[in-house]
């Protein structure tokens, strides 16, 4: 009975020793604005994916993320190069982007040296535009993340950091304000239309 216990005793030490000998970092979602917790049909909304946790004079060579999203409600991803990317950076492929319907993926991959060519603040890595195209609720989710700091004592071999993907980010699509305007309008007219007008009819009420 008490081997099993030691096994799983042994797992969980040797599982807390991994961690510990790898640093952590955080890549979480954030509303750009408008407020997505509240979007118009035809209203473009800014996400921003922010990296938080990197300690002073950590320099990361790699960093990328992509984000999932339902595409019935909201339009494909126009993805830009957040603040803490390196710009100009050290390659023009250092910083690439796939924007498809439902997904946002940014990668930030350099082989150069200086400092100057890696990222090395917290803040937005990516953010990404949409647009309302149907009524309803969703979340914004991080599907998949990676990071790797850059390692001067052997430069090709970096050091792997773990990355903690924030929750996701709930959005609600209602309609346009003129929208429901006009359907209220519409139901009042079609009510008064219906409504009896007490006319005569022969003479007689």
């Amino acid at each position: 009975m008490m081997r099993p216990l030691l096994i799983v005793a042994a797992a969980a030490a040797w599982l807390l020793a991994a961690a510990s000998t790898h640093a952590q970092v955080t890549l979480s979602l954030e509303s750009g604005g408008p407020d997505v917790a509240q979007l118009y049909v035809g209203q473009t909304a800014t996400v921003d994916v922010r990296l938080d946790g990197l300690q002073p004079g950590w320099q990361l060579d790699a960093l990328a993320a992509s984000v999932v999203y339902d595409d019935a409600l909201l339009g494909p991803p126009s993805i830009t190069a957040g603040p803490i990317v390196p710009d100009p950076p050290d390659s023009p492929w250092d910083f690439l982007t796939m924007a498809l319907p439902g997904y946002a993926e940014a990668s930030f991959l350099t082989f150069g040296m200086d400092p100057a060519a890696h990222v090395t603040s917290d803040g937005v890595f990516f953010s990404f535009d949409v647009t309302p195209a149907e009524v309803g609720s969703g979340a914004f989710a991080i599907d998949f993340t990676d990071a790797t700091q850059f390692n001067p004592a052997d430069p090709f071999d970096p050091i792997h950091l773990w990355v903690d993907a924030g929750p996701p980010l709930a959005f609600t699509v209602v309609p346009e304000p003129g929208s429901a305007a006009l359907l209220a309008a519409a139901v009042l007219l079609l009510g008064t239309w219906r409504r009896p007008t007490g006319r005569r009819r022969n003479g007689r009420r």
